[in-house]
């Protein structure tokens, strides 16, 4: 922002008509504006500039208190008065506050990250009256949220490069030491090479002491990128008590590090892609991670540029090829790390699941279970992925031609390492006469010892039947999940050695004993594709993963064993008592054990 006189205006000396865009859907606000401000004898300076492209900037001094008067940028959004001016610290205290204040920029958090913590009747001047002071002194009351020094690190550079760390390494008494990365670079084609630094993606592998050896490796899964990158490099790192942030004047801060601590210039610039080299070394420094909670900050600051800017000069060549200043982000992904969101994780981690039918349903089962770390996925389906099938399959044009476990476990593989997949390429009911050939019995055989759930999603009853046998003999629960054939409904159920089976549930339904999911029959809802060998159902993704992302969460809560011993029946319906669309609507009804079933005797 250019605050030089010949930019700024006087609010009370604007040229005639001049005014922001928003004042056009707010006639009035901003001469509301400016009398609230002028109501405590401030003239704010205008950015005639900005404002002639309809955004408007203030310069103002904000009496704090008898003593201090702050120097303050405000800058309205094309949203206000819906969200809030971003206020900047310019001047007016030394040191300047630490908390809730960008190091770079001076932005201030006047007011949690929530927006609606902003009233749109709230001026500039209410904003500051009622939070600035409380704001720059660290009094009042706050958000219960920490402030991790990385973000401000991170935000250095945004061009896809990290770092992987883990939350859970303590360095004990450890002061300095070497960490050994392993990496990935991309090319950045048509940019030049001493210009910008590469895209590179990184691990620590293995973190060691001054003397070498080592605290901490590298144990949590990795996505097969860094799993398998082969190049390392050796960085250097101290740790130091006090939080660093990074300051406006970036490069001046980054050689002041470097020669205040002698370890880190034993740094040596290792090669990242042909014609570019790399000096990084490493601080470890508190973070605040959660309000009360201190953990381990890691900054990684990156000296780069063409290999030949490294060398020593020689003679009196001119033209020395320039070296530049960036950050590698450092991003956390140790199991703890990547499971803190989602309590569950801690949960699936230690079970193994059988998905049998991978179409509209079970993909997004299969993917699901996968994003939320299940510890082992057995995959059973035989079906190739076509044109025609993925408007309603989680993969798009990539997994055409594809059998459908492959397709899926490449793309989980890929981006939900911490899951083993595990694929049966297999059709239920199949029959081999020649070769070796794999029946039924021979897979499951395998797989039912190595399972504690099974989801069927086959939508084939005869499946689920025999699915259902063979869970009960296992003392394995089953999890059936289909939609009716006009997708107006469906069901997730799930069957309990101690409660009904999938034949207890047919005789519910043909019995009148309970209500079955609307469109139960309705077969003639059923349509053939041209090309398809078999009639298929007319319903969209986001009907059907209604069903999907219930029988997700009906696998954890069995998992947690809340009614887990209990088979219950979830009945979906896509349409109310008078037969019109509305949202959707669950049911849920026990289903014991029938008496005309043999499962009963």
């Amino acid at each position: 922002m250019n605050d030089s006189a010949d930019m700024l205006s006087p609010s009370f000396d604007l040229p005639a008509g001049l005014v922001p865009a928003w004042e056009k859907h707010f006639p009035g606000r901003f001469q509301y504006e400016l009398d609230e401000l002028r109501s405590r004898k401030i003239e704010p300076e205008v950015d005639v500039e900005r404002l002639k492209a309809g955004r408007l900037v203030l310069i103002l001094d904000w009496p704090l208190d008898g003593d201090t008067t702050l120097r303050l940028r405000a800058v309205y959004p094309d949203a206000f008065p819906h969200l809030r001016p971003q206020v900047f610290l310019l001047a007016g205290l030394e040191p300047p506050p630490v908390r809730h204040r960008s190091p770079m920029e001076g932005n201030l958090c006047l007011l949690g990250r929530d927006t609606g913590q902003w009233k749109p009747s709230w001026s500039l001047h209410k904003l500051l009256a009622e939070q600035l002071e409380d704001t720059v002194r660290g009094t009042g009351e706050e958000d219960p949220q920490g402030e991790p020094a990385e973000y401000w690190w991170n935000v250095l550079n945004r061009s896809g490069s990290f770092c992987l760390v883990d939350s859970a390494w303590d360095l004990g008494s450890a002061r300095q030491g070497t960490l050994y990365l392993r990496f990935v670079s991309h090319v950045t084609h048509g940019i030049p090479a001493d210009a910008h630094f590469p895209i590179v993606r990184a691990l620590v592998a293995e973190v060691r002491a001054e003397d070498g050896a080592v605290i901490h490796r590298w144990e949590s899964p990795l996505p097969p990128e860094l799993a398998n990158a082969k190049r390392t490099a050796i960085v250097p790192w101290v740790r130091v008590d006090e939080t660093i942030l990074p300051e406006p004047e970036f490069a001046r801060q980054v050689e002041r590090l470097r020669q205040d601590h002698d370890w880190l210039q034993q740094s040596k610039p290792w090669t990242v892609q042909p014609g570019i080299a790399a000096n990084v070394c490493a601080i470890v420094h508190p973070s605040e991670l959660n309000v009360g909670e201190t953990g381990l900050g890691w900054i990684l600051l990156v000296v780069y540029g063409h290999q030949k800017a490294f060398r020593p000069r020689k003679g009196r060549k001119k033209g020395k090829k320039p070296l530049r200043l960036t950050t590698l982000p450092v991003y956390r992904a140790g199991l703890q790390d990547t499971g803190y969101r989602v309590p569950a994780v801690t949960l699936l981690r230690s079970n193994r699941v059988l998905v049998a039918g991978l179409g509209a349903i079970g993909g997004p089962i299969a993917i699901e279970l996968a994003r939320n770390q299940c510890g082992v996925l057995h995959l059973l389906e035989q079906d190739v992925v076509e044109p025609g099938n993925t408007v309603r399959w989680p993969l798009g044009t990539s997994a055409w031609g594809r059998l459908k476990p492959e397709a899926l476990d490449r793309f989980l593989t890929e981006n939900y390492p911490a899951t083993d997949i595990r694929l049966h390429r297999h059709t239920m009911g199949q029959v081999e006469e020649t070769g070796a050939g794999r029946g039924d019995n021979d897979v499951l055989d395998r797989v039912m010892s190595e399972v504690d759930l099974v989801i069927d999603a086959t939508a084939s009853f005869g499946v689920t039947r025999f699915l259902g046998e063979r869970c009960r003999s296992a003392k394995v629960p089953l999890i059936c999940a289909f939609a009716t054939p006009s997708v107006e409904g469906g069901a997730v159920v799930r069957h309990s050695g101690a409660g009904g089976c999938p034949t207890c549930l047919e005789y519910a339904w043909h019995r009148n004993e309970m209500e079955p999911p609307p469109g139960w029959e309705d077969d003639d809802a059923l349509v053939q594709p041209p090309g398809c060998r078999e009639r298929t159902f007319i319903g969209a993704s986001y009907d059907l993963q209604e069903l999907a992302l219930q029988s997700v969460r009906l696998a954890v809560e069995t998992f947690t064993g809340d009614r887990g011993g209990e088979s219950i029946v979830q009945t979906l319906s896509f349409i109310d008592s008078n037969g019109e669309r509305c949202p959707p609507q669950w049911r849920v009804d026990p289903l014991p054990k029938h008496p005309e079933c043999r499962c009963s005797t």
